[in-house]
């Protein structure tokens, strides 16, 4: 559905963020469960990106959320490894 689009905006998920978060909790074995079933890591996001041929991509909807010791260039590093097209870390109000 997004081939050719000028702008992708996709959720990503940083697996070691996860497992941080993991540690973090007791019991979160069907929390990682879930969070690897429902979202896309960052090599994904840009095999998708790069299949679809999109001009720009946003990364938004970041998991884990809440661990501010994440950059940005962590986020977008798996996607430059499939995708050579812009990239924006998506912040919130931010406007494109």
């Amino acid at each position: 559905m997004a081939t050719g689009a000028d702008v992708l905006v996709h959720e990503v998920m940083y697996l070691p963020g996860v497992e941080a978060l993991v540690r973090r909790l007791p019991n979160a074995t069907r929390l990682r469960e879930h969070l690897l079933a429902a979202h896309t890591l960052p090599e994904d996001v840009g095999r998708i990106a790069a299949q679809a041929r999109v001009k720009t991509l946003v990364l938004t909807h970041f998991v884990p959320g809440d661990d501010p010791s994440i950059a940005d260039e962590q986020w977008a590093e798996g996607v430059r490894k499939h995708f050579g097209g812009r990239i924006i870390v998506g912040k919130d109000l931010m406007e494109i």
